[in-house]
C-alpha cells in the first residue's frame, strides 16, 4: 500500500511546523532568572518580606464570601454583647476569624482605650503585611526581564567567543534568547498576576476587616462598663468639716 505523495508532504509540513516543547526547556537559563529574581526581593524586602509575600500568594483563591461571614458573625457577638456584656464576646463559636480574633480581645481587654488600641495596631500590622505581599512581587516583576537580558547578554559573550568553530553556538544562542524569554515569563505572566490578584484581594478585605472593625469599637464604646473606682472624700486631719463642703458666693 502506497500513499499518495500530497500526503507524505502534509506529513512532512506538520512535522516541521510542529513544535518541540523540551527545546524551551533550559535549567541554567531557568536557574538564572529563578534565582536573580529570588536574590533580589531577597535584598529589597528581606527574608521576614519574602516569607510574607509566598505565604499571601498561597490565599489567591479567596472569594468574596469573607465578607458575609464577618459582617454575620459581628451580628451574633453583638446579640450576646448587648444581652451578657462584654465579657461573654467570645462565647460563641464563629466563621470568620477575624471577627473572632476582635471577640477575644474585647472580653480580654480591661477597658475601652486598651480594646481600641488593640484593634488599631491589629488593622495596621494586616494593611503593612499586605503592603509588603505585593510590593515583594511586583519586585520580582520588575526584576525579571533585567535578568533575562543579563542572560542574553551572558549567552552572546559566551557565543563571540565560540566564533571560530562552530560547536557550541546553538547552546549559547538558546541561552541568550531562553533567559529573555524566561525573564519575560516571570514579569508578565507570573509575578505580575499575582501582584495584581493580591492588590485587588487585600483591598477588598482592608474594606469589610474596616468595616467590622469599626463595629466592634462602636460596639464596645457602649458596651463597656465604666470600672474606673470612684475615690472618696477623705477629710485631711485638723480641717473642720465645713472646708470639705463648697462655698456658696458672698451675697451683695
Amino acid at each position: 500500500f502506497c500513499r499518495p505523495a500530497s500526503f507524505c508532504r502534509v506529513s512532512e509540513d506538520r512535522n516541521m511546523m510542529s513544535i518541540q516543547w523540551a527545546r524551551f526547556l533550559d535549567p541554567g537559563a531557568l536557574l538564572l532568572v529563578g534565582l536573580g529574581c529570588l536574590l533580589v526581593a531577597l535584598v529589597q524586602n528581606g527574608i521576614r518580606g519574602i516569607m510574607i509575600g509566598f505565604a499571601t500568594s498561597l490565599s489567591l483563591h479567596r472569594t468574596a464570601d469573607a465578607g458575609e461571614q464577618a459582617r454575620l458573625s459581628s451580628v451574633i457577638v453583638e446579640d450576646i454583647v448587648r444581652r451578657r456584656g462584654v465579657s461573654c464576646a467570645d462565647r460563641p463559636a464563629l466563621a470568620c476569624a477575624y471577627t473572632a480574633k476582635l471577640a477575644s480581645e474585647m472580653s480580654d481587654a480591661p477597658d475601652f482605650a486598651a480594646f481600641a488600641h488593640i484593634v488599631t495596631q491589629d488593622s495596621a500590622t494586616r494593611n503593612a503585611a499586605r503592603a509588603v505581599a505585593v510590593q515583594m512581587w511586583e519586585d520580582i516583576a520588575d526584576a525579571a526581564p533585567a535578568l533575562g537580558m543579563l542572560g542574553t547578554v551572558i549567552g552572546l559573550v559566551e557565543m563571540f567567543g565560540r566564533m571560530e568553530s562552530v560547536e557550541g553556538l546553538g547552546t549559547a544562542m538558546a541561552l541568550c534568547l531562553l533567559t529573555s524569554l524566561y525573564g519575560l515569563a516571570f514579569a508578565h505572566l507570573i509575578a505580575g498576576p499575582i501582584a495584581r490578584r493580591l492588590q485587588m484581594l487585600g483591598g477588598r478585605e482592608a474594606a469589610w476587616q474596616t468595616e467590622i472593625s469599626d463595629r466592634m469599637l462602636a460596639l464596645a464604646r457602649a458596651e463597656y462598663p465604666d470600672r474606673a473606682p470612684r475615690r472618696p472624700v477623705v477629710p485631711i486631719l485638723g480641717d473642720p468639716p465645713d472646708t470639705l463642703q463648697p462655698k456658696e458666693a458672698a451675697t451683695p
